[in-house]
């Protein structure tokens, strides 16, 4: 994959968690999976996916691979972590720690895939 196409890759995921992010929801209960909130799974899926791509895109040039996966590490969690601040003023969002903890669990399973099968 080109670099232009992976960098596409990584803004469409990051695209995607964003408006997923900031769309209202209805509320209610949610549902459980081994005890955990769905949506702290969607979490963790969505971000392992954003790290992944992020560490990929990053594999290219002359950047040590440590590096880059550590970058993508760091730039997943603080990308979640503005998400959860520009849920602040949202009637129907609330900024969440737990939130913040499944996007970094998500991020590190995404840079360990990509540490192990990419390139």
């Amino acid at each position: 994959m080109t670099p232009r196409r992976r960098w596409l890759l990584v803004a469409v995921v990051a695209g995607v968690i964003l408006v997923a992010s900031l769309v209202p929801t209805s509320g209610g209960a949610t549902p459980t999976l081994l005890g955990v909130g769905i949506d702290k799974w969607q979490h963790l899926s969505g971000y392992a996916v954003l790290a992944g791509a992020l560490g990929y895109a990053l594999q290219v040039g002359d950047r040590p691979r440590v590096q880059g996966l550590v970058v993508a590490f760091a730039a997943t969690v603080g990308y979640g972590v503005l998400i959860e601040c520009l849920q602040l003023p949202l009637a129907s969002r609330a900024f969440s720690v737990g939130d913040v903890l499944a996007d970094a669990v998500g991020a590190a399973v995404g840079t360990a895939v990509v540490s192990r099968f990419g390139r």
